[in-house]
């Protein structure tokens, strides 16, 4: 099969000079391959091409003329196998005169790599940097359908493919790096204005509270007294644990979260957590079962546990709904329940609930709020003492979170 142009060489090398800018003009990676197959066309004539990308460890069609079926498209050749998945493995072209005859064509790759009435075939690589990153192939219906010349003429042109599909792909890594730069601005953004209002709302009370106390304490009843110093206590209770959790949260991203193991009373863990919480208005239903063994964990990361569910199930409980807390042996855990009363969480959030900074909800809105770590810090903290945390939920009917903590002794544990 001839080239195209049969014109002096001078006048080929203009029209290659001018294929060439149309293939680099474009910066989307479609566009690149679909026009590349285009400017091969106006360059010689071939039944079928297409241009394969490597994905992973195979080969997959990006682009293809005449247009190839869905199914085709989603074919994957591994890198190694088959003609082409073998140009992609060294770097090498191919040229097959006659597939037909020829050795190197598999009876069943062929069968589902090349088109019924094919007889010749020519692969070459796509090379970036001395790496394959790709195969662009053209076939004939008739045999030794391509020239030594038309190869040469391929040959020469596939580098300026190769070359347009870097900058496609670097223009769309670009794009991607961007975008996720916005994105992390964005949240930056947001997480300091959760952060401000998270940790205002503590200080606000304290700052209150110790000024009517400064102030007045000698007019205040003694009850009152008490009562506002209780409230001081708690709220800075309040702000210690918001500080502990963003302290926690980098030592996570760290890889230095320390968490040490030992026997436990997760009774008396959790009969400490409630007296150290303010959930007004939502009253708190405890059921703790007597007898219970004792568990191996960190009792100051259970309480921390406790702490997050508890504040997790406040902010999405109506108003003054109660939060029902229990704890009870189920063979060789003692589990921890939370039980809130709100609207239940959808399917598809069940699994994104535990990611860091996931809010259903904008901060500002929140009558109880959080620094949308505490699930997250909850499941961390959980893996990190052999515990394990599940979700059950209802829509309309509230979410039960569930603890699980190993008892001493169980396999798994390091106490007997």
């Amino acid at each position: 099969m001839n080239l195209r142009d049969e014109t002096p060489e001078a006048n080929r090398s203009d029209l290659l000079l001018e294929l060439s800018r149309e293939v680099t003009a474009n910066l989307d990676l479609q566009e690149v391959l679909d026009t590349s197959l285009r400017v091969l066309r106006r360059l010689l004539d071939f039944g079928g091409g297409a241009i394969q990308l490597i994905d992973g460890d195979a080969l997959v069609a990006a682009a293809t003329d005449p247009p190839a079926t869905p199914e085709a498209m989603t074919v994957r050749i591994p890198v190694g196998q088959g003609v082409s998945g073998t140009i992609a493995a060294t770097g090498e072209p191919c040229y097959i005169a006659d597939i037909t005859v020829d050795a190197r064509v598999h009876p069943e790759g062929r069968a589902k790599g090349v088109s019924g009435g094919v007889r010749a075939y020519f692969g070459v690589p796509l090379i970036l940097q001395g790496r394959p990153i790709g195969v662009v192939q053209l076939d004939s219906p008739q045999v030794d359908g391509f020239d030594e010349r038309t190869r040469s003429l391929v040959l020469s042109f596939v580098p300026t493919i190769a070359a347009a599909v870097q900058n496609a792909q670097l223009f769309e890594r670009e794009v991607a790096i961007t975008a996720n730069l916005r994105e992390l601005q964005r949240l930056r953004g947001d997480f300091l204005v959760m952060v401000s209002h998270e940790l205002r709302t503590p200080l606000t009370s304290i700052s209150g509270m110790a000024q009517a106390l400064a102030g007045q304490i000698r007019d205040l009843d003694p009850d009152v007294v008490t009562t506002f110093a209780n409230r001081i206590v708690i709220n800075s209770r309040r702000l210690e644990l918001l500080i502990d959790d963003l302290l926690d949260l980098s030592q996570l991203d760290q890889g230095r979260l320390e968490v040490t193991c030992e026997s436990t009373d997760l009774a008396v863990v959790v009969e400490d957590g409630l007296r150290d919480v303010d959930l007004a208005p939502h009253p708190i239903e405890c059921q703790i079962e007597p007898g219970l063994p004792m568990v191996h964990t960190d009792e100051r990361r259970a309480h921390q546990v406790l702490s997050n569910l508890l504040s997790n199930a406040a902010k999405y409980s109506p108003p003054a709904a109660p939060i029902t807390v229990s704890v009870r042996r189920d063979g060789t855990n003692v589990v921890l329940e939370v039980l809130d009363q709100g609207d239940g969480v959808p399917v598809h959030l069940r699994d994104r609930i535990f990611e860091p900074f996931f809010q259903a909800e904008p901060a500002a809105t929140r009558g109880v709020g959080g620094l949308g770590v505490g699930l997250h810090l909850v499941r961390e903290l959980c893996d990190a003492m052999g515990a394990a945390v599940s979700l059950d939920s209802a829509l309309g009917r509230g979410s039960c979170f569930r603890v699980s903590f190993p008892i001493v002794g169980t396999p798994g544990t390091d106490e007997s």
